[in-house]
């Protein structure tokens, strides 16, 4: 319904018009230049909720305006409000503006100036539009919320003129603004371009892609970024752009974790494998050499043992910077576990090389290092090999290495030792014997010999020395100088030192079953044996339940047990054992680096001299003045001497001049399976002369004197 005010006339014809008014989504007021409503159609209206007996009456503008202001329609009435809604005409010739009505609509409100002082008003819904134009422009806050928060950056690229149009939070992240794709370019590394290239042949081939760069920011410092990019069209290309950097560090981390060792921040194991694989592969493209070094630390226990784990984290910590000092940029020092470290010397020309890095590494790592007030020092042991010499496989390398520094240690330690195939065969050879000896033990086939120990002064045998033999059933009677290199395995020592114990204490009760005295039967406790906590009661209980009494029952340990680690658990086992009757032997007195201090320190009954001093005790003054030296000093401090391997009369005879006490060699009995020992008791007897019944005036040759 179109309105137009009574006595109001205007040059238009009032049907079209009012068909014209009545069709368009407008809402039309017009005012006359008394302002009066000259004409409104019925969408200004329904827009205003105006009533239409009052548009239907002529009123005037401030009428309607008063009416919309008694309603509620501009809020709190003020005098500025009162003086507005009088009509006045306007000044302008054109007046637009936005309203919000209390029922939420949102019009927007047109003024046009009429010539003859009027004006025409048109109110257009806009409530749809500005609420989408609120969706897009919370969306979008929302995007450069989301875009500031991830550190990403949108943009898009045009494929004709390579220009990219970035989000505006580029600057922050990028240092860029919208501008030519170089821009990017310029600012990546160049070891990073080709994966730029890789990236954007992906797009425009599959039609997306994706990527990680380092990249350059204004400030010179680098960051990591992620590219993601999709192909709209012909012409474009969208994507976004994501700093990756907190990511990459996390990852970093990570990887430094699971690659190096925490204590020392050396490669580790798993690292050093990945550096030993990469190293020999370029050696052998490059035709140059590698070099393997695997290090050992002599005696580090002591350290941990002595001063404590703190302490011995401090050494390897000086280890690792040391060892650091003799390495280039393309070579790798690596902590392998505990204190054992490798090397890899990458591109060196020959092995020759390698042998005088080792060199230094054992000269430099003898220098002692400060804690606190103590000086505190070690030594290193080194197995070298080295490609094209050895190996080219990772792991045969390895073990080249690790035979090498098996020997180091075996020839005395400190020191670095070149892997040769003779070492290998001997180690193979060392492996098959453990094999071997494990199915033995298995079998039973480790049983006592005993080979008598006799008085110098004629009181006949005054007991056994147990040694062990193997009876293979192919190779026949085996001695340890066949499977004596498996003793440095401890489940091979401890089960086969079990195995002779249990042994020894069966044929002993057999003999005093018999009524023979068979004096007291000895038997070598192993290193690996005296590092057991348990050995003495275990000993004792074999002795308890065979039911033989510990007078009958002695230990020989060699001066070792003494030194290092060993000392501690020594002591207290060898305590144990002589506080229950069981007798204590030194073996091979003389020969190792015992002092002096230890005889008196360690519960020691008895003392057997070496026989590389008896063997020349004929011959050498020197030989015969430490025997007599030996036998002196362990008399005065109340302890038997056994002198070993004699093998003549005349090394009988000048033994008991020392005052030797007793003798052990060929030149009474060699070794003997226990089934023969009563008859010799029995042959033998209790009253004869130490020097007067040797079984025969010729000695074995020597290649028979092994034990």
């Amino acid at each position: 319904m179109t309105t137009e005010c009574a006595n109001r006339s205007f040059p238009v014809d009032s049907v079209l018009l009012s068909a014209v008014l009545e069709h368009v989504d407008q809402g039309i007021l017009m005012v006359d230049e008394n302002g009066y409503v000259a004409v409104c159609n019925q969408r200004v209206i329904d827009l205003l909720g105006l009533p239409a007996d009052l548009m239907r009456s002529n009123p005037s503008f401030e009428a309607v305006k008063r009416w919309q202001m008694e309603q509620g329609e501009f809020g709190t009435v003020t005098e500025k409000l009162l003086q507005a809604i009088k009509y006045e005409g306007i000044n302008v010739e054109i007046l637009n503006y936005e309203r919000l009505r209390p029922d939420g609509t949102v019009l927007e409100v047109r003024t046009n100036r009429l010539p003859n002082g009027g004006m025409v008003r048109t109110f257009t819904d806009i409530t749809v539009r500005k609420a989408a134009e609120t969706a897009i422009r919370v969306s979008e806050e929302r995007l450069r919320l989301a875009l500031r928060a991830s550190r990403m950056a949108a943009w898009e690229l045009d494929l004709e003129t390579k220009w990219v149009d970035r989000s505006e939070n580029s600057m922050t992240l990028l240092g860029l603004s919208s501008g030519p794709s170089v821009d990017f370019m310029a600012r990546v590394p160049t070891q990073d371009h080709e994966h730029i290239t890789t990236f954007w042949q992906d797009v425009m081939v599959n039609g997306s892609g994706a990527t990680e760069v380092r990249y350059l920011l204004p400030s010179g410092a680098q960051t990591w970024l992620a590219l993601r990019a999709e192909r709209k069209d012909e012409k474009r290309l969208i994507g976004l752009t994501f700093d990756i950097s907190d990511r990459k560090a996390a990852e970093d981390v990570i990887w430094q974790t699971a690659n190096h060792d925490p204590l020392t921040g050396l490669a580790n194991r798993a690292l050093f494998q990945v550096r030993l694989n990469e190293a020999l592969e370029r050696a052998e493209a490059a035709g140059s050499g590698v070099g393997l070094l695997l290090l050992d630390l002599d005696d580090f226990k002591d350290v941990n043992d002595t001063l404590g784990h703190a302490v011995g984290d401090l050494l390897l910590q000086e280890t690792a910077l040391r060892l650091s000092t003799f390495v280039g940029t393309d070579d790798t020092v690596a902590r392998l576990g505990g204190d054992e470290f490798a090397i890899i010397l990458a591109g060196i020309g020959t092995g020759r090389d390698a042998i005088s890095r080792a060199a230094e590494i054992v000269e430099a790592l003898r220098a002692p290092f400060q804690h606190e007030t103590r000086a505190l020092s070690t030594t290193v042991s080194i197995g070298l090999a080295s490609f094209p010499e050895h190996h080219r496989e990772p792991a045969e390398l390895m073990k080249d290495a690790d035979i090498a520094l098996y020997r180091a240690k075996e020839q005395g330690r400190s020191q670095a030792v070149v892997y040769t195939s003779a070492a290998r065969e001997t180690m193979e050879q060392r492996v098959t014997i453990a094999h071997d000896v494990r199915i033995g033990l298995a079998a039973q086939q480790f049983v006592p010999f005993y080979q008598p120990k006799v008085s110098l002064n004629g009181a006949g045998i005054v007991g056994f020395e147990a040694l062990a033999r193997w009876k293979d059933p192919i190779k026949g009677i085996l001695t340890p100088a066949y499977f004596g290199s498996v003793f440095s395995e401890q489940a091979i020592s401890l089960a086969l030192g079990d195995q002779m114990i249990r042994q020894v204490a069966a044929d002993i009760r057999s003999w005093l079953d018999l009524g023979l005295e068979c004096g007291r039967v000895a038997v070598n406790l192993s290193t690996a044996e005296i590092s057991d906590p348990k050995l003495a009661s275990r000993i004792l209980r074999i002795l308890e339940d065979a039911q033989v009494p510990t007078v009958h029952f002695e230990v020989e340990v060699t001066e070792t047990a003494f030194l290092g680690r060993r000392t501690a658990a020594a002591s207290s086992i060898l305590n144990e054992l002589h506080e229950a009757g069981v007798s204590i032997a030194l073996d091979d007195f003389g020969t190792g680096f015992a002092s002096l201090l230890h005889l008196k320190q360690f519960p020691v009954d008895h003392v057997k001299i070496d026989q590389s001093f008896v063997r020349n005790v004929i011959t050498d003054g020197s030989d015969t003045a430490i025997v007599t030296a030996i036998v002196s000093l362990a008399h005065a401090m109340g302890m038997h001497t056994t002198a070993e391997g004699v093998e003549t009369i005349e090394q009988a005879a000048r033994l008991r001049d020392t005052g030797c006490d007793s003798a052990q060699g060929y030149l009474y009995e060699r070794p003997l399976e226990g089934a023969r020992i009563p008859a010799i008791m029995r042959s033998l007897g209790v009253a004869l002369s130490g020097i007067t019944w040797p079984r025969s005036n010729s000695a074995p040759s020597a290649a028979r004197r092994l034990r």
